[in-house]
């Protein structure tokens, strides 16, 4: 692999001369081993945490994302030698075990709740653009890899490789007006650093032109990867559920509300218009395929059906050499037959009607954010107001607390943020029920 891009941004010992692992692997292990990947399994997926333990958590999902990388990287390394100079199945999967790190309690709900405590701060302060205060969870991934996550007193983050930490970079833009995907400000050295050679750190302009920017081959097969995964799995936990059921394929309103959640993303999604009759026949085709028969195991025939579907999805891409490009990692394109784009798109509509928009799942979402806010809101008077740390957990208070010697309110809101990032679902509620709740709470509940 290009030696360019094994580097580091910090210098390190080199590893031990019996330590044989690839700089690629080493990087999958030390996410793997994160406190931040391990807080995974305590948040929300689709279903909430805690409601049962078959359905999947953000860790059940990243793990699952991660195979899947690793085995889309694996067929093409054997398809086409070339991508040895830029990839390996161990860089897929470092890339999706760490995709999802950044996401807070309570899946997006959490994320939009905490953006908008953050708005809220900026414009207090009358900021905006680059030196607004804002929350977004790839964002915060990276944050997380390069600068949050504890791994060594001699600098600070996972000091991964120049290609996991470009891999991660889904959106290649600078924070500003106009863009909802960003690098934050304090990150944008190192997110240089890790796209010099292949791509800048783009302004919002770029966004707004509506082209895609380019970006590793690595993160084109973890964005596959992760659709892959969540189409096709929220489809076998909707179903498993009884949220949907096979039956719900073959009705008209509900088919009718999948082609209008189909056609409001097709175009981020980067699918053609197609009419709703084909959709309907598309929805029709794939209840045949999932219908399990009349005798036999139902789950049995569920998971053979979901797994041929997504294994076609998986087998069926490949990749597009693109000449011109210094930067091995960017050379290439992924190619994703426009059919399996189709049904992906088509799976997600099914599981944004049949799940995302069921008035137990959306209150569950709103009831996440409110919790969030009110931490925010008490966390801030505490820190700010009172100039106390007490209601932090210890390993967190020298960040809190260098916070309250520099004084500033706004840095003290985005170490109360990141704070509030860190928490598992249970963690949220259990703080807020100690903070605010009427029912009896007991002083190891932080523990």
């Amino acid at each position: 692999m290009d030696s360019f891009l094994l580097e580091r941004f910090h210098d390190e010992p080199p590893p031990s001369p019996r330590d044989h692992r690839h700089p690629t692997e080493r990087d999958r292990d030390r996410i793997l081993h994160s406190s931040a990947f391990r807080r995974l399994q305590g948040k929300t997926q689709v279903f909430g945490i805690g409601q049962a333990d078959f359905y999947r958590t953000r860790l059940t999902h990243s793990i699952e994302t991660a195979q899947i990388a690793r085995a889309i990287a694996n067929n093409l390394l054997v398809e086409e030698g070339r991508l040895a100079t830029c990839l390996t199945s161990e860089l897929a999967e470092a890339i999706a075990l760490a995709h999802d790190l950044g996401h807070p309690p309570f899946g997006h709900a959490g994320e939009a709740s905490l953006d908008t405590c953050m708005r809220e701060i900026s414009r207090r302060f009358r900021l905006s653009g680059r030196r607004a205060l804002r929350f977004e969870g790839n964002a915060q991934t990276f944050h997380i890899l390069v600068a949050a996550e504890p791994k060594s007193p001699e600098y600070p983050g996972l000091n991964l490789t120049r290609a996991t930490l470009a891999g991660v970079i889904k959106y290649p833009y600078e924070q500003d007006i106009g863009n909802d995907k960003f690098v934050f400000p304090s990150d944008s050295e190192q997110a240089r650093w890790a796209l010099r050679g292949g791509s800048p750190l783009l302004r919002a302009g770029r966004r707004s032109s509506g082209k895609n920017p380019r970006i590793t081959i690595a993160c084109q097969i973890l964005d596959w990867a992760d659709d892959c995964a969540y189409s096709i799995h929220d489809i076998e936990d909707a179903l498993q559920a009884q949220f949907l059921r096979a039956g719900d394929f073959l009705d008209a309103r509900f088919c009718q509300r999948v082609a209008q959640h189909y056609e409001d993303t097709r175009q981020s999604e980067a699918v053609p218009d197609i009419s709703r009759s084909e959709i309907r026949e598309r929805l029709r085709d794939f209840e045949a395929r999932i219908r399990p028969p009349d005798t036999g195991d139902e789950r049995a025939h569920r998971k053979q059906a979901l797994r041929n579907v997504l294994n076609e999805l998986i087998t069926g891409v490949a990749v597009r050499h693109r000449p011109g490009f210094k930067r091995p990692d960017y050379a290439w394109d992924l190619v994703v037959p426009m059919e399996s784009r189709i049904l992906s798109v088509l799976c997600k509509s099914v599981a944004w009607e049949a799940v995302i928009t069921d008035p137990r799942v959306a209150a569950m979402s709103t009831k996440g954010k409110e919790i969030l806010h009110d931490l925010f809101s008490l966390l801030m008077q505490e820190l700010v107001g009172r100039r106390s740390c007490a209601l932090f957990p210890r390993y967190y208070r020298p960040i809190v607390e260098q916070c309250l010697q520099r004084g500033g309110e706004l840095e003290a809101a985005r170490a109360v943020c990141n704070f509030l990032a860190l928490l598992t679902d249970m963690d949220a509620l259990r703080l807020h029920s100690l903070l605010r709740g009427s029912k009896a709470s007991s002083i190891f509940d932080l523990l």
